[in-house]
């Protein structure tokens, strides 16, 4: 994978619209009537890739390119309580980008309005070895995946065993609690009460991961 190519880190532009981070694309079409009895087209559900607009424009602009992915659980319908794994960048801000060795395209590189800049060193760009990035694919080709009993956690405040916790609200709001065990959507937790610890086993959902 790779064979044949020169690899560079490309850090990309950040969206000025962090609304637009991602597009759909392939997805089959689907006819429906709006509220005003409109016939209007929209993504069937289920069907497309969501990718990470500076990845389609630099695929669309003929080069090749891997971003690794973080995967973790987000509620993707604030109506419902269920989470999926969502795909996120694991190196914020930047791309691997590819091209033919023989092939001259920096300066179609740098016209893009998503290239920000390259990693490089004493003002020249570092290429990266095709040892190097087939490395790098085989360790986050299928993306780095959050663990499952996240999903029932409190999102971006996630705790494993031995981290401290505290209720997210309530009496005991801010106590610290030292987490001992997860079982599925559970947590035990160790409670000092009248001068002992006590070991409780909650919902993992009313806890949050303390702030450091």
């Amino acid at each position: 994978m790779g064979a044949g190519l020169q690899w560079y880190a490309v850090r990309v532009m950040r969206p000025r619209n962090p609304n637009r981070r991602t597009a759909l694309i392939g997805a089959e079409k689907e006819t429906y009537r709006d509220r005003g009895g409109r016939i209007c087209v929209r993504p069937r559900k289920g069907t497309g890739a969501r990718v990470y607009v500076p990845e389609l424009i630099l695929r669309r602009a003929g080069f090749s390119v891997f971003m690794p992915k973080d995967m973790k659980w987000r509620r993707v319908n604030r109506f419902a309580p269920e989470k999926k794994l969502v795909a996120f960048p694991l190196l914020a801000d930047w791309i691997f980008v590819g091209w033919p060795r023989d092939a001259a395209r920096w300066h179609e590189l740098c016209a893009l309005d998503v290239v920000a800049g390259v990693l490089g060193t004493g003002g020249r760009p570092a290429r990266i070895s095709e040892k190097q990035m087939v490395r790098v694919m085989r360790d986050w080709g299928g993306g780095k995946q959050a663990p499952d009993h996240h999903r029932y956690m409190r999102s971006h405040r996630e705790f494993e065993v031995d981290d401290v916790v505290s209720f997210a609200d309530g009496s005991m709001e801010g106590c610290p609690l030292r987490v001992v065990g997860i079982e599925g959507a559970q947590a035990r937790i160790m409670v000092r009460l009248f001068g002992r610890e006590t070991e409780w086993l909650v919902q993992s959902g009313l806890l949050k991961r303390a702030e450091k």
